[in-house]
């Protein structure tokens, strides 16, 4: 069984160095103690669901469909059940490619890059 510097190494080897720097602002910006588990959760319930729990952290725009909460810079959602999507929609706003703007992570990398924001951070610096 692999330990958790195992795991998270071979999590971050699946980016390059643009995907890693946005994983990492992501993590900084968005990601803080109190709402790892409401974040995990969000992942993992109907769209229904989130509308009831989650409709104050909801993104309320139209620039982009789907079920998002809204961050600070980032929007977070799912793509299907089994893959997250992390959008910079500020980098958007000033035209940067989506290339560059979009993430697409399956849910359980997410859960363990999350859970484990400190060394995934400290880790993705190495």
């Amino acid at each position: 069984m692999k330990n958790k510097i195992e795991i998270i190494s071979t999590i971050l080897a699946k980016y390059d160095i643009q995907q890693m720097n946005r994983i990492k602002d992501f993590l900084l910006s968005e990601i803080e103690e109190e709402n790892v588990q409401e974040t995990i959760e969000f992942l993992n319930c109907s769209d229904i669901e989130k509308k009831e729990k989650y409709h104050d952290l909801l993104y309320e725009g139209d620039r982009y469909k789907g079920m998002y909460i809204e961050g600070n810079q980032y929007l977070i959602g799912n793509i299907d059940d089994k893959t997250v999507i992390i959008i910079d929609m500020i980098g958007e706003e000033f035209g940067v490619d989506k290339k560059i703007t979009r993430i697409k992570i399956s849910i359980e990398d997410f859960v363990v890059l999350i859970s484990n924001r400190f060394m995934a951070l400290h880790m993705s610096n190495l």
